[in-house]
């Protein structure tokens, strides 16, 4: 079972994606590097492509989309590198079909370019809310007993006749929190990877936290920190790391 694991570092936030088409309306291509489901990003015919120049070489290891329609309209994606803008170069590192709407991961071995491409194919342009190409953040051990990955807060309004008997509810959306507790992690993996990640992102955007993403790949939430964490130590090199966390559930 993977370890849970951070979705933050985005080549897609290196520089501003250029899409190849883009709907009439709304539907920017920065709009899928912001992190806010409620903003999209829709080509105007397929194939459809997002490319961004890192400025760099940059490592990738992953590439999630989220909030999207993939399933919906039958299309697919494809995770492109290159070292010369797609000129002579362009190596295909990812592919996949999504079998639902739900969050949706692709996994690879860390490979780097200057310049990232997702490519969408199919017949019908699909609406992207959030994607991101980069480097997950693993953690070093699994989350302590009693976490919870599926409990749910449901926001909405009961209705009751005048008697008093339940009618139903409007239901807005759903949430979920939870305290990520991490034991007895190593300080230096504290201090060396996690502190610099929470100035760099973690406290201030939104991120993907999966819990497993074998058993929970389509149950990854795009969430808020809490704003506070804490390490309660142990006699010698490790701690405790504590972190709050909360989004709504697609």
């Amino acid at each position: 079972m993977p370890n849970p694991r951070f979705f933050y570092d985005s080549r897609l936030a290196d520089n501003t994606p250029i899409a190849s088409s883009t709907a009439a309306g709304n539907f920017a291509a920065a709009n899928v590097a912001d992190w806010r489901a409620y903003t999209m990003w829709k080509a105007s015919v397929l194939p459809a492509t997002l490319t961004v120049d890192s400025g760099v070489s940059k490592a990738a290891d992953y590439a999630l989309i989220h909030g999207h329609d993939l399933k919906s309209v039958g299309a697919s994606v494809e995770v492109r590198g290159s070292t010369d803008n797609f000129g002579a170069s362009d190596v295909l590192v990812a592919s996949g079909t999504p079998a639902t709407d739900d969050p949706y991961l692709l996994l690879f071995g860390s490979t780097s370019f200057r310049y990232w491409r997702l490519r969408f194919t199919g017949a019908t342009p699909p609406s992207i809310p959030i994607a991101a190409v980069g480097t997950m953040l693993t953690m070093p051990d699994g989350l302590s007993q009693g976490f919870d990955p599926l409990g749910r807060k449901v926001s909405g309004r009961a209705n009751t006749n005048e008697n008093g008997h339940p009618l139903g509810r409007v239901v807005d959306f759903e949430s979920w929190e939870a305290e990520l507790l991490f034991q007895k992690i190593a300080w230096s993996f504290i201090r060396q990877t996690f502190v610099p990640a929470w100035r760099a992102h973690l406290r201030s955007t939104p991120f993907g936290f999966a819990w497993d993403t074998d058993q929970g790949a389509t149950e990854i939430v795009v969430v808020n920190s809490g704003m506070d964490w804490d390490t309660p130590h142990y006699s010698g090199l490790v701690a405790d790391l504590r972190l709050k966390v909360s989004g709504v559930v697609v």
